[in-house]
Protein backbone atom coordinates (compact mmCIF):
# COMPACT_ATOMS: atom_id res chain seq x y z
CA UNK A 1 0.00 0.00 0.00
CA UNK A 2 0.81 3.05 -0.81
CA UNK A 3 0.82 5.43 2.42
CA UNK A 4 1.40 8.65 0.85
CA UNK A 5 -1.86 8.36 -1.98
CA UNK A 6 -3.93 7.06 1.02
CA UNK A 7 -3.22 9.43 3.51
CA UNK A 8 -3.76 12.14 0.48
CA UNK A 9 -7.10 10.13 -0.59
CA UNK A 10 -8.30 10.49 3.00
CA UNK A 11 -7.34 14.72 2.95
CA UNK A 12 -9.31 15.36 0.06
CA UNK A 13 -12.65 13.41 1.18
CA UNK A 14 -12.48 14.89 4.40
CA UNK A 15 -11.69 18.35 3.00
CA UNK A 16 -14.88 18.05 1.06
CA UNK A 17 -16.71 16.46 4.06
CA UNK A 18 -15.45 19.72 5.96
CA UNK A 19 -16.51 22.15 3.46
CA UNK A 20 -20.14 20.79 2.75
CA UNK A 21 -20.61 20.32 6.45
CA UNK A 22 -19.44 24.23 6.82
CA UNK A 23 -21.77 25.11 4.44
CA UNK A 24 -24.80 23.14 4.71
CA UNK A 25 -27.79 22.71 2.73
CA UNK A 26 -30.66 20.71 1.25
CA UNK A 27 -29.08 16.86 1.26
CA UNK A 28 -26.22 17.86 3.22
CA UNK A 29 -26.84 15.84 6.09
CA UNK A 30 -27.62 12.37 4.45
CA UNK A 31 -24.78 12.78 2.14
CA UNK A 32 -22.60 13.45 5.81
CA UNK A 33 -24.29 10.74 7.35
CA UNK A 34 -23.78 8.08 4.76
CA UNK A 35 -20.22 9.15 4.10
CA UNK A 36 -19.64 8.76 8.09
CA UNK A 37 -20.66 5.21 8.02
CA UNK A 38 -18.14 4.20 4.83
CA UNK A 39 -15.05 2.96 6.17
CA UNK A 40 -11.56 4.91 5.22
CA UNK A 41 -8.99 2.67 6.91
CA UNK A 42 -6.34 0.80 5.15
CA UNK A 43 -7.97 -2.39 5.04
CA UNK A 44 -10.39 -0.42 2.40
CA UNK A 45 -7.97 1.69 0.51
CA UNK A 46 -6.66 0.44 -3.09
CA UNK A 47 -4.71 2.10 -5.83
CA UNK A 48 -6.76 3.04 -8.62
CA UNK A 49 -5.14 2.81 -12.05
CA UNK A 50 -4.63 6.43 -13.11
CA UNK A 51 -6.18 7.37 -16.03
CA UNK A 52 -6.35 10.54 -17.96
CA UNK A 53 -8.96 11.68 -20.63
CA UNK A 54 -8.75 14.96 -22.63
CA UNK A 55 -10.77 17.05 -20.21
CA UNK A 56 -8.16 17.31 -17.43
CA UNK A 57 -6.40 19.73 -18.90
CA UNK A 58 -8.87 22.02 -17.27
CA UNK A 59 -8.17 20.81 -13.94
CA UNK A 60 -5.07 22.97 -13.16
CA UNK A 61 -7.56 26.27 -13.69
CA UNK A 62 -10.24 24.46 -12.10
CA UNK A 63 -8.06 23.85 -9.16
CA UNK A 64 -6.66 27.49 -9.23
CA UNK A 65 -10.22 29.20 -8.65
CA UNK A 66 -10.85 26.54 -5.91
CA UNK A 67 -7.63 28.24 -3.84
CA UNK A 68 -9.72 31.55 -3.30
CA UNK A 69 -12.83 30.05 -1.60
CA UNK A 70 -11.26 26.85 0.00
CA UNK A 71 -7.72 26.58 0.49
CA UNK A 72 -6.97 22.97 2.00
CA UNK A 73 -9.62 21.37 -0.40
CA UNK A 74 -7.63 22.92 -3.48
CA UNK A 75 -4.30 21.79 -1.97
CA UNK A 76 -5.98 18.49 -1.71
CA UNK A 77 -6.81 18.27 -5.39
CA UNK A 78 -3.13 19.40 -6.26
CA UNK A 79 -1.83 16.89 -4.89
CA UNK A 80 -3.79 13.57 -5.66
CA UNK A 81 -4.47 15.09 -9.04
CA UNK A 82 -1.88 12.56 -11.23
CA UNK A 83 -3.98 9.77 -9.20
CA UNK A 84 -6.88 10.02 -10.17
CA UNK A 85 -9.06 7.11 -12.68
CA UNK A 86 -10.85 9.51 -15.24
CA UNK A 87 -13.88 8.14 -16.97
CA UNK A 88 -16.04 8.65 -19.30
CA UNK A 89 -20.11 7.30 -19.30
CA UNK A 90 -20.52 5.02 -22.11
CA UNK A 91 -23.91 5.81 -23.10
CA UNK A 92 -22.87 9.56 -23.68
CA UNK A 93 -21.34 10.50 -26.83
CA UNK A 94 -20.98 14.06 -29.06
CA UNK A 95 -24.08 12.68 -31.35
CA UNK A 96 -26.00 13.66 -28.47
CA UNK A 97 -24.53 16.17 -26.25
CA UNK A 98 -22.53 18.15 -29.37
CA UNK A 99 -19.45 18.36 -30.97
CA UNK A 100 -16.56 18.25 -28.66
CA UNK A 101 -18.61 17.06 -25.33
CA UNK A 102 -16.39 13.90 -25.13
CA UNK A 103 -13.40 16.08 -24.98
CA UNK A 104 -14.73 18.27 -22.38
CA UNK A 105 -16.62 15.94 -19.86
CA UNK A 106 -15.33 13.13 -17.38
CA UNK A 107 -15.63 12.24 -14.03
CA UNK A 108 -13.65 10.29 -11.16
CA UNK A 109 -14.35 8.75 -8.06
CA UNK A 110 -12.64 8.67 -4.62
CA UNK A 111 -15.17 6.18 -3.18
CA UNK A 112 -16.54 3.61 -4.83
CA UNK A 113 -15.96 0.33 -7.41
CA UNK A 114 -13.27 3.31 -9.67
CA UNK A 115 -12.13 5.15 -6.17
CA UNK A 116 -9.62 5.02 -3.57
CA UNK A 117 -11.73 3.46 -0.97
CA UNK A 118 -14.60 0.75 -1.19
CA UNK A 119 -17.92 1.94 -0.60
CA UNK A 120 -21.69 0.36 1.04
CA UNK A 121 -24.26 1.34 -2.39
CA UNK A 122 -22.42 4.85 -1.93
CA UNK A 123 -20.42 7.02 -4.69
CA UNK A 124 -18.60 10.01 -3.95
CA UNK A 125 -16.35 11.95 -6.79
CA UNK A 126 -15.64 14.60 -8.65
CA UNK A 127 -16.61 16.09 -12.29
CA UNK A 128 -14.65 17.98 -15.08
CA UNK A 129 -17.13 20.81 -17.50
CA UNK A 130 -15.06 22.41 -19.77
CA UNK A 131 -16.73 26.02 -21.10
CA UNK A 132 -19.41 26.28 -23.05
CA UNK A 133 -21.24 22.70 -22.62
CA UNK A 134 -24.61 21.77 -22.08
CA UNK A 135 -24.99 18.54 -20.00
CA UNK A 136 -28.53 17.95 -20.79
CA UNK A 137 -31.70 16.55 -19.43
CA UNK A 138 -31.19 13.12 -17.58
CA UNK A 139 -31.97 11.41 -14.56
CA UNK A 140 -31.09 8.34 -12.30
CA UNK A 141 -32.55 6.43 -9.14
CA UNK A 142 -29.87 7.49 -7.40
CA UNK A 143 -30.35 10.90 -4.82
CA UNK A 144 -27.26 13.18 -5.92
CA UNK A 145 -25.83 16.14 -4.01
CA UNK A 146 -23.11 18.30 -6.54
CA UNK A 147 -21.11 20.81 -4.69
CA UNK A 148 -19.93 23.48 -7.41
CA UNK A 149 -16.37 24.05 -6.39
CA UNK A 150 -16.12 26.66 -9.47
CA UNK A 151 -18.44 28.75 -11.16
CA UNK A 152 -20.62 30.20 -11.76
CA UNK A 153 -22.57 28.00 -13.60
CA UNK A 154 -26.25 27.51 -14.81
CA UNK A 155 -28.21 24.47 -12.96
CA UNK A 156 -31.98 23.24 -13.98
CA UNK A 157 -33.95 21.15 -11.90
CA UNK A 158 -37.37 19.52 -12.42
CA UNK A 159 -39.96 21.45 -14.69
CA UNK A 160 -38.31 24.92 -13.24
CA UNK A 161 -35.55 26.57 -15.81
CA UNK A 162 -32.05 27.20 -15.58
CA UNK A 163 -30.67 28.93 -12.51
CA UNK A 164 -27.23 30.83 -12.34
CA UNK A 165 -25.49 28.99 -9.13
CA UNK A 166 -21.86 30.56 -7.63
CA UNK A 167 -19.53 28.25 -6.78
CA UNK A 168 -20.01 26.48 -3.10
CA UNK A 169 -23.91 26.36 -3.68
CA UNK A 170 -24.77 23.15 -2.62
CA UNK A 171 -27.48 21.30 -5.45
CA UNK A 172 -29.47 18.45 -4.22
CA UNK A 173 -31.10 16.03 -7.00
CA UNK A 174 -34.01 13.45 -5.88
CA UNK A 175 -34.56 10.09 -7.43
CA UNK A 176 -35.71 10.14 -10.70
CA UNK A 177 -35.91 14.18 -10.87
CA UNK A 178 -34.91 15.58 -14.18
CA UNK A 179 -31.77 18.13 -14.29
CA UNK A 180 -29.24 19.66 -16.70
CA UNK A 181 -26.01 21.67 -16.39
CA UNK A 182 -24.61 24.50 -18.84
CA UNK A 183 -21.18 26.02 -18.27
CA UNK A 184 -20.40 29.51 -18.85
CA UNK A 185 -16.91 30.71 -20.03
CA UNK A 186 -14.72 28.89 -17.68
CA UNK A 187 -15.14 24.94 -16.54
CA UNK A 188 -16.88 23.40 -13.89
CA UNK A 189 -14.88 21.23 -11.18
CA UNK A 190 -17.71 20.03 -8.50
CA UNK A 191 -17.56 17.21 -5.95
CA UNK A 192 -21.02 15.05 -6.40
CA UNK A 193 -22.17 12.61 -4.53
CA UNK A 194 -24.76 9.23 -4.72
CA UNK A 195 -26.09 8.14 -1.68
CA UNK A 196 -27.93 5.01 -2.64
CA UNK A 197 -29.46 3.42 -5.90
CA UNK A 198 -25.71 3.58 -6.96
CA UNK A 199 -25.94 0.24 -9.72
CA UNK A 200 -27.68 2.13 -12.35
CA UNK A 201 -26.40 4.26 -14.38
CA UNK A 202 -27.68 8.28 -15.48
CA UNK A 203 -29.96 8.05 -18.29
CA UNK A 204 -30.66 10.78 -21.16
CA UNK A 205 -33.94 12.09 -21.63
CA UNK A 206 -35.39 11.01 -25.01
CA UNK A 207 -32.49 7.65 -24.84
Amino acid sequence: MNQEIFETADWLVEAIADGLGARGGEGVEEVLGRLAQQPRDESHFREPQPHRIPAVRHFAQATAEVMAGEPNLAAALAAIEEHLQWRRSEAYSDAVLGQGFMDDYGWCQLIGPHGFFTSDDFLLGLLLLGPGRHYRDHYHPAPELYWPLTGPCDWKRGAGGFVTRQAFEVIWHRPFIVHATKTLDRPLLAAWCWTSDTETPAKLVGQ
